[in-house]
């Protein structure tokens, strides 16, 4: 008889060793699942991905929509030429004087034109170079003197 509970107590040892690796495996389960199902941990580990992929999709979204516009309009515009390319035809053969090309316009008027370009010309300079001034100031906030060219840190 005591040979018997001397097995028994091994088999009850060996059940509950089995008992406890079965438990574990069940718990380690168990976590598993709640990870997987865990929406929050998975949008915390590919949400920088899934924010790319949507940012490209919204791209090529954009991109096919803005294709598509550009070729309706394309087509709309070869239309509308066409249409003033026969105007035009019709107009020259009704009025062929209208057709010549004007003469050149007048010195002072050019003179004129050729001022008011290269005063504009020299206002935007002036104002590109003031705002490079500005952007390259210090960090006191005092702008670049004139004709000191900025020192460039590394």
């Amino acid at each position: 008889m005591k040979r018997m509970n001397g097995q028994r107590e091994a088999f009850e040892r060996k059940a509950d060793e089995l008992r406890e690796r079965l438990m574990h495996t069940i718990e380690a389960i168990d976590q598993r699942r709640h990870e997987l199902l865990d929406v929050g941990a998975e949008v915390r580990r590919s949400g920088p991905g899934v924010v790319v992929g949507g940012l490209l999709l919204a791209v090529m979204g954009g991109a096919a929509v803005i294709a598509l516009v550009q070729d309706v309009r394309a087509g709309a515009r070869g239309e509308r030429l066409r249409g003033e390319r026969i105007r035009a035809l019709v107009r020259s053969w009704r009025h062929p004087d209208w057709v010549a090309a004007q003469g050149k316009p007048s010195v002072p008027r050019e003179i004129g034109r050729k001022i008011l370009i290269g005063a504009a010309s020299f206002l935007a300079m002036q104002l590109i170079r003031r705002g490079i001034r500005l952007t390259l100031a210090t960090p006191g906030g005092e702008a670049l003197p004139r004709g000191k060219p900025p020192e460039l840190r590394a």
